[in-house]
């Protein structure tokens, strides 16, 4: 369908608004994330109980004798997947410790590795390289402000947002 100018209805508007957000984006990660949910959705059989949020959260985490500071890419009540070029082993334990935005309190959990993805298949594969780990240890006062930041983020997340 035509304008009376002859351009195509809604033509170059949405276009706008979509270079604008994603130009206007303080996280890159969370277009990424964002994007690669449009495109391949959650797969039947693979739907979670618990959904994952895109947050940039910096993260000290070790395995026996090495520390290492990196940040979080999605974020879920049962764990994380934490952006890393030197991700641990498979079924190997953690400590973890971070803070969440709002809240004064560092959480300390400890977690195992259950999905690690190298750098040299991140790359090859267009995907973010580090390890997603799975709490296996947390405190309550932990699990509840875990759970709280977490909502909080879903319902912002969820209003839809005025395109300019």
């Amino acid at each position: 369908m035509t304008t009376p100018r002859g351009r195509k209805k809604g033509s170059g508007k949405t276009q706008i608004s979509i270079d604008k957000y994603l130009l206007s984006s303080e996280h890159p990660e969370e277009i990424l994330f964002k994007l690669n949910e449009l495109l391949y959705g959650e797969k039947a059989g693979n739907v979670r109980k618990n959904p994952r949020i895109s947050v940039n959260l910096s993260v000290l985490w070790n395995s026996g004798d090495k520390i290492r500071q990196e940040s979080t890419y999605t974020l879920s009540r049962e764990g994380m997947f934490i952006k890393t070029l030197t991700p641990a082993d498979i079924n190997s334990e953690i400590e973890l410790s971070f803070m969440i935005p709002g809240y004064s309190r560092l959480i300390r959990a400890k977690a195992r590795v259950l999905h690690r993805i190298e750098p040299a298949e991140a790359q090859k594969q267009g995907l973010v390289s580090g390890m997603a780990v799975a709490f296996t240890e947390i405190d309550k006062d932990s699990q509840k402000m875990l759970d709280d930041f977490i909502q909080h983020r879903l319902k912002k997340n969820s209003k839809p947002k005025a395109w300019i």
